[in-house]
């Protein structure tokens, strides 16, 4: 999931009246933000989100104006290729067509979606969504029978958030914690020594726990969207890790040390008959010029990021990904 919806999620539930969710469903042509992106609005502001480049949000503000009076969810659309891009954006970079809903939602009776997406979330199960574009139904949701359903309307999968363990609690931890979060990522520590592994001294962290490696790792529910870092500074605790680590379906495995450190690790390792193949990063981290563990972090998360969506990590500039902005 998103960081996004995260926290509209969150502004959803702690809001004592009704806002107003955008959610844009398809784009023709080019937009600054793709299918998914969302805007919650209280009327008067933005809450949180896009739904393009500055072209839109005010004409939608005013649109979830009335649906906030009258209720009924709306589906808007907005041509904006050629000149019409001056005329709404002033030549923001919005030359697409776009379908946005607005819909109204009420904390008093949230709609189910938003607790099925919470559920999904926690359990760390991929959820697909249909959303009905009928005038009939305009809005409802509701969970196909197979995710591949070609049903007329929105399709819609969320997927969990990348869950981060970090084993090893030490200060250049500390960062690695701060940004993942930022991120929106699920982030858990595991240090050996009960000192270290406090949770006052990881404020931002989900979990923190204190244990060796062979008692706590088969506990943490390491998944294909798991990432673990190992930064404990310690070859044996190391060692120990990633023979269990191995075993795992986490798909990033991140190995703080120098080159000849991890070979020597690997080659115990294979000499044991244990393989973690290329999940294994080390020296962790793409080549940023990192130097402190600020710098350090950002370079760890992109691998990881990258990892885990199936890119190889170079500049956009060298490739033909498609880009999708904030």
């Amino acid at each position: 999931m998103h960081k996004e919806l995260q926290d509209i999620l969150a502004l959803v539930r702690a809001s004592s009246s009704p806002l107003a969710l955008a959610t844009l469903l398809h784009v023709e042509g080019s937009s600054y933000r793709r299918p998914g992106s969302r805007l919650l609005t209280d009327g008067e502001q933005v809450l949180r989100g896009s739904l393009s480049g500055g072209c839109l949000e005010g004409e939608v503000m005013a649109r979830a104006r009335e649906v906030l009076a009258e209720g009924r969810p709306r589906l808007l659309r907005y041509d904006l290729r050629g000149d019409a891009d001056l005329v709404w954006g002033s030549g923001s970079g919005c030359e697409g067509v776009l379908d946005i809903l607005v819909e109204r939602l009420d904390p008093a009776v949230l709609p189910d979606w938003l607790s099925w997406v919470e559920q999904a979330q926690a359990s760390r199960t991929l959820l697909t969504l249909h959303l009905a574009l009928d005038p009939g139904q305009l809005g409802m949701r509701s969970i196909p029978p197979k995710p591949d359903t070609h049903a007329s309307g929105f399709i819609e999968t969320f997927a969990p958030p990348i869950a981060l363990w970090i084993l090893g609690a030490s200060d250049d931890s500390r960062p690695l914690v701060r940004m993942a979060k930022e991120l929106g990522w699920t982030v858990g520590l595991l240090d050996h020594r009960p000192a270290f592994a406090r949770p006052g001294r990881f404020p931002e962290a989900d979990q923190v726990l204190a244990g060796h490696p062979a008692q706590r790792i088969p506990e943490l529910r390491l998944d294909p969207r798991s990432a673990v870092v190992l930064m404990t500074h310690n070859y044996m605790k190391d060692l120990e890790a990633l023979r269990l680590l191995a075993a795992t379906e986490a798909g990033y495995l991140g190995l703080m040390g120098s080159r000849a450190r991890s070979a020597k690790l690997v080659g115990e390792l294979a000499a044991e008959g244990i393989h973690c193949g290329e999940r294994l990063h080390s020296p962790v981290g793409l080549d940023l010029g990192a130097e402190d563990p600020e710098t350090i972090a950002l370079a760890v998360l992109a691998e990881i990021q990258a990892r885990l969506h199936g890119r190889a990590g170079g500049s956009l500039r060298a490739t033909r990904t498609p880009v999708s902005p904030p």
